[in-house]
């Protein structure tokens, strides 16, 4: 944990700078100091916030707004949410003919959503320096309340097919690759249970989930995140 004095300087220095690069980089160290309990820390190669738990990334990438200019403006917003798992990226490497065919730095990829979709206040204006440790405080209330629980509903394989957001589940979202991680997992009944809930949304889920499966039956191999890419995967995985 920072002690009085670091969060003073962190808090001089977030105030005290004037360039817009330079005050969003000490916002993003003052946001990491915030969510320091919760075991986030600041990567600046990456503007992102990022939490490891067992083989489990967590971050949050931050981005400055493209209207910053000196004296001004200047404000940054939280742009992304996204979670790896080692252990599926493992798998999917042993079973590249039974998963999506996904970019390199995508391999382990279990889910992710823009911040802007689930949450109003995503941006935080930093323009006056007295009001920027109040302001990105104001954000950081709003991870609080809704990304560390959106982070939460996939941390448990055994809980995911109930507690995941119906939003990860439309047709091009992460249906498929939250099926594969409970299958990595050997949890073939979640995954089932998951894929009855995609299908329970309606008529177009199961359309797009049938013409997977007959997809999968020819032979043929659909892009990541089409709409056809569960029911390819619930019949290449033997769940249906």
């Amino acid at each position: 944990m920072a002690t009085n004095e670091q969060v003073a300087r962190l808090a001089e220095r977030l105030i005290g700078l004037d360039r817009p690069r330079d005050v969003f980089l000490a916002a993003g160290e003052w946001m990491a100091h915030r969510l320091e309990p919760d075991g986030f820390r600041w990567r600046k190669s990456r503007t992102s916030l990022e939490r490891r738990l067992d083989g489990r990334l967590e971050r949050m990438e931050l981005e400055p707004s493209h209207w910053n200019r000196a004296g001004k403006f200047i404000a940054f917003g939280i742009v992304a949410l996204e979670v790896f798992d080692d252990e599926l990226r493992a798998w999917r490497l042993l079973n590249a003919d039974r998963t999506a065919q996904r970019p390199g730095a995508m391999e382990g990829i279990l889910c992710a959503t823009s911040f802007l979709d689930i949450c109003r206040d995503y941006r935080a204006i930093i323009t006056v320096p007295v009001g920027r440790v109040e302001a990105v405080d104001r954000l950081y209330g709003q991870v609080k309340e809704v990304a560390l629980p959106w982070f939460g509903s996939s941390e448990s394989p055994e809980r995911l097919a109930t507690a995941i957001s119906d939003d990860l589940l439309s047709p091009t979202e992460f249906a498929q690759d939250l099926v594969e991680f409970l299958v990595s997992r050997g949890l073939l009944e979640e995954a089932r249970s998951l894929i009855q809930r995609v299908l329970a949304l309606g008529e177009m889920h199961r359309k797009y989930f049938n013409e997977g499966r007959q997809l999968a039956i020819k032979g043929e191999r659909p892009a990541w995140h089409s709409p056809q890419s569960l029911g390819w995967s619930s019949e290449v995985l033997g769940l249906v």
